[in-house]
């Protein structure tokens, strides 16, 4: 390991092994939308004329890469559409371009950009980047480009499958698959999945009869790696929903920031050195007590963008509110379950529904839900007597916390105020008769009570 490398090791790394492999740096991959100006109106609808055209021409469906149109000062394949895009490659196969009508998918720009690794290995991917805004498509946009993707990678002149295992990986991402190699280990290894995952596998392998090998080659040479050698790609994908929990939205955060981000990623997920875990935390999987393996500080420490000056700013995450889990979001993920039903030409009764919605008790009868629903009863005065209303607005006379102070004749009527009232709740669909129930039970008792004291004085009189 070369001596700058050695000062840059944390204390928290394994120094059992040091590697000093060649690696090639940057951005791989770069997908980002580009909102429209007043002219794109008259551009796209020029464009699909002409697309209408071709397609009643050749009787409604133009094969792929035989109808050129001319975007600016180059020429494009017609791809097809798909998603209300109509797609173009160049056909230096420098970049892949979407148009949409305006009026359709008001969330989404009306420009997407896609770059092709042949436009970025042989022009950078700044140069080629500022081509597309400031000359290619600038008469029809507005130069505020909105990332969707990006990808962040690091040539290695080394073979990371005999070093990288993944059961020895520390993420939050438990989604991960290989792609076993024969002998020489697997060709291919992917931790996690959209918007954020790791993926590392054998460049030359993938090469194996592409059109762009001889110039990914070329690239490889012309920056000191020996294609005798094993060639390894390491690399994050990551996806504008991911890329906005570091407050990276403009593709200029997102190139600017690229150390910061590559740095952080490799913490996000980690490889541990097992051989400095304790025997008993290797054995309960607490692999996070683990040292990071050298290998992986080193390919942290190589990674580099020169292209244009990096932000060294701390980047923090911003960790969104667990969204409450309503009855609103069951009924909306309940409405498109139905709907794929629907699509799907599923046959069922409401009855059937019903029964499901019993046996998991999530079933409610209006009655069950006023007798759920938090109620107050509202306070109502009638000739200087207070009542309370009920659900149904049957009026209850309201009693006195100690009733001793009442005479027998006042308890006597306000038992027949309530029984009054009870009678008028029973009439109702859905009674709310608790309140008079207590409050009858309440003067019962002091009645009842009267009673025994009125029984006894007259044994003590006799």
């Amino acid at each position: 390991m070369s001596k700058k490398n050695k000062t840059m090791v944390s204390a928290n790394v394994a120094l059992s092994k040091s590697y000093d492999f060649k690696t090639v740096s940057g951005v791989d991959t770069l997908y980002y939308y580009l909102p429209s100006n007043e002219d794109y109106l008259f551009f796209f609808a020029d464009l699909e004329a002409q697309i209408l055209a071709k397609q009643e021409e050749l009787g409604g469906y133009i094969p792929k890469d035989t109808f050129i149109i001319s975007i600016g000062e180059k020429e494009f394949y017609y791809n097809g559409r798909s998603k209300g895009f109509y797609f173009f490659v160049d056909t230096s196969r420098w970049l892949r371009v979407g148009f949409k009508d305006s009026k359709n998918i008001a969330n989404v720009h009306d420009i997407f950009i896609q770059l092709e690794s042949s436009g970025i290995y042989l022009l950078g991917i700044v140069k080629l980047f500022n081509y597309i805004n400031d000359s290619l498509l600038a008469s029809i946009s507005s130069n505020v480009p909105q990332i969707t993707r990006i990808d962040y990678n690091i040539f290695c002149q080394y073979d990371l499958s005999q070093v990288i295992n993944k059961e020895y990986i520390v993420s939050r991402k438990r989604y991960n698959r290989r792609d076993d190699g024969g002998r020489r280990g697997y060709q291919s290894l992917k931790i996690g999945k959209a918007p954020f995952l790791l993926r590392l596998y054998d460049k030359k392998e993938e090469l194996k009869n592409l059109e762009k090998r001889p110039l990914m080659e070329f690239y490889f040479v012309q920056n000191g790696l020996n294609l005798s050698e094993p060639i390894w790609n390491f690399e994050f994908e990551c996806h504008r929903d991911f890329l906005k929990g570091f407050k990276i939205e403009s593709v200029e955060d997102a190139l600017s920031n690229a150390e910061m981000l590559f740095h952080r990623f490799m913490k996000m997920i980690r490889l541990v050195d097992i051989s400095t875990l304790s025997q008993s935390d290797y054995d309960a999987g607490r692999l996070y007590r683990g040292k990071t393996d050298a290998l992986w500080e080193y390919i942290d420490n190589a990674y580099t963008f020169k292209a244009i000056p990096q932000s060294y700013e701390t980047l923090e995450r911003i960790i969104p509110p667990k969204k409450e889990y309503d009855s609103q979001a069951f009924l909306k993920e309940f409405e498109i379950l139905l709907n794929k039903g629907v699509e799907n030409h599923i046959m069922i009764s409401h009855h059937e529904i019903k029964d499901i919605l019993r046996e998991s008790s999530l079933w409610l009868t209006k009655r069950t839900q006023k007798l759920l629903a938090p109620f107050k009863p509202l306070p109502l005065i009638v000739d200087d007597t207070n009542y309370l209303l009920t659900r149904n607005n049957t009026p209850v006379k309201t009693i006195p916390p100690k009733l001793t102070l009442l005479s027998t004749a006042t308890l006597q009527e306000c038992e027949s105020s309530l029984i009054r009232a009870l009678h008028s709740e029973l009439s109702e669909k859905d009674t709310d008769i608790s309140l008079i129930m207590k409050n009858l039970k309440l003067i019962e008792a002091e009645i009842k009570n009267r009673k025994y004291e009125q029984k006894e004085l007259e044994l003590w009189q006799v």
